[in-house]
């Protein structure tokens, strides 16, 4: 057989073997990739929880309000006495100007330690620091309470009163008076020699975080476990019952308007008829009672994190910013700088 026979008949059974193979062999599986969400579907994979945030600290609750008893500050030699000499007990005074004359004995006044507490009908007290010559009782009552003297009848009440007006509780230290301006008060009743309750403090405004007076002062009865009360009421739910003639003090009463009410009560806590045993007052508490009454606004509050607005040491400095306009030339050195002139 000629060799090109054989270099054919070979090459045809080598692509025929290759040919075998190939069409035999499995063709490889393409590569499997996970299946596409639908565009806006949520993922099957739950979602890592976010860390729980700091808890806010709660503001503290204030400390309950509450009274407490206290000590008569002792007195220093005789017991003082106050005496309403003018007007006279039942009294009509026709004339324009009713003048009141009291006699005070063992009590020397100050115009700011001890004084005497002059009392109007049931009106707030009227501090009286000089008593040697008669009050014009009229422009007394016009200049501290802001309105004029009622015609008809009226009751005054006096008693010793300290720098910090405590009220002396003492036998002859208190003294009352019922008088007539210009006309008598039809079925005015009043009877001084039943028992009474005249009260005292707190007035007007109180500094936030002191203790503030309760005082008041009580005669023709008193007080005990077993016999008469004073029944107090704050704000309509802080009550209890005074059964000792001495001052005594509220405790945590927070900024803003309080309201006060005194009566007088038996041994079973019933009132004590009066004309005058049950009182209502409301009082203030402020931060500056003085720059409240002279109208001066509270001090700015400090910035946060510093006690006096000072920036802590390690503050970054910042920089003032200079108003815009021409700048300042640098002054010249002494060697240039122009001689003075002489003066002329």
């Amino acid at each position: 057989m000629p060799s090109w026979v054989r270099i054919v008949s070979n090459c045809r059974v080598s692509f025929a073997l290759w040919l075998a193979a190939g069409c035999a062999s499995t063709p490889e599986p393409p590569p499997e990739y996970p299946p596409m969400e639908a565009p806006g579907a949520a993922s099957s994979s739950p979602a890592t929880p976010e860390p729980p945030s700091s808890p806010i600290a709660a503001t503290p609750p204030a400390p309950p309000v509450q009274v407490v008893a206290a000590d008569n500050t002792p007195l220093e030699g005789a017991p003082p006495t106050v005496k309403l000499r003018t007007p006279k007990d039942g009294q009509l005074i026709k004339t324009e100007k009713v003048e009141v004359a009291l006699d005070v004995k063992n009590w020397g006044l100050s115009p700011d330690g001890n004084h005497i507490h002059l009392i109007v009908d049931n009106e707030p007290y009227i501090a009286v620091r000089d008593v040697s010559k008669p009050i014009d009782l009229g422009a007394l009552v016009q200049k501290e309470l802001g309105h004029p003297l009622a015609e008809g009848t009226h009751v005054l009440r006096a008693f010793p009163g300290r720098g910090h007006h405590e009220s002396v509780k003492e036998a002859g230290a208190f003294d009352v008076r019922i008088f007539h301006y210009k006309q008598k008060t039809a079925d005015f009743k009043f009877d001084p020699k039943a028992p009474l309750l005249t009260y005292s403090r707190p007035k007007g405004c109180s500094d936030a975080g002191s203790r503030v007076l309760l005082d008041f002062f009580v005669t023709n009865t008193k007080l005990g476990a077993t016999d008469s009360r004073v029944h107090y009421v704050i704000d309509g739910a802080t009550s209890g019952d005074i059964v000792a003639f001495t001052p005594h003090y509220i405790e945590n009463l927070q900024v803003g308007e309080h309201q006060l009410a005194l009566s007088l009560q038996d041994q079973s806590g019933s009132r004590v008829e009066g004309l005058f045993n049950d009182t209502t007052r409301t009082i203030k508490i402020a931060q500056d009672c003085k720059a409240l009454a002279a109208g001066t606004p509270p001090a700015p509050a400090a910035p946060s994190g510093t006690p006096n607005g000072t920036p802590p040491a390690n503050a970054p400095l910042v920089s003032t910013p200079t108003p815009s306009g021409p700048a300042t030339p640098p002054a010249a050195p002494p060697s240039e700088q122009a001689a003075p002139k002489p003066a002329k």
